[in-house]
């Protein structure tokens, strides 16, 4: 798939576990360097940039991927614990949930 000229989009998904939040994208093509990952105020925002030089039949072009995706973090996220990492195509976001995130378990009572 030839991606020059065109933003690219990534397939995310967030899977709630009970300690935390963890997001993966599908983002095949990059290196980690490529990744800038921040916390603005309640926004997680993700962005990658890539460029590289392609050769095809002895001519040479530009190519360059680009990706952006802001969303809003959930409540109870401890935004200083926020680790990420990328192998093999994917970016891994763990999002650490704080006490309030975790929740307070009611017990049920026999009445």
């Amino acid at each position: 798939m030839d991606d020059y000229g065109r933003d690219w989009a990534w397939k995310i998904n967030v899977d709630d576990r009970d300690d935390c939040f963890v997001l993966r994208a599908d983002a095949p093509g990059f290196e980690a360097s490529d990744f800038d990952v921040r916390i603005c105020g309640d926004r997680l925002i993700l962005q990658a940039n890539h460029k590289g030089e392609k050769k095809e039949k002895g001519d040479a072009y530009q190519e360059c991927k680009c990706c952006y995706e802001s969303m809003t973090l959930p409540i109870g996220v401890d935004a200083d614990k926020i680790d990420a990492k990328y192998q093999d195509g994917v970016l891994t976001v763990t999002l650490p949930k704080n006490s309030e995130g975790r929740g307070k378990k009611i017990e049920v009572k026999k009445q």
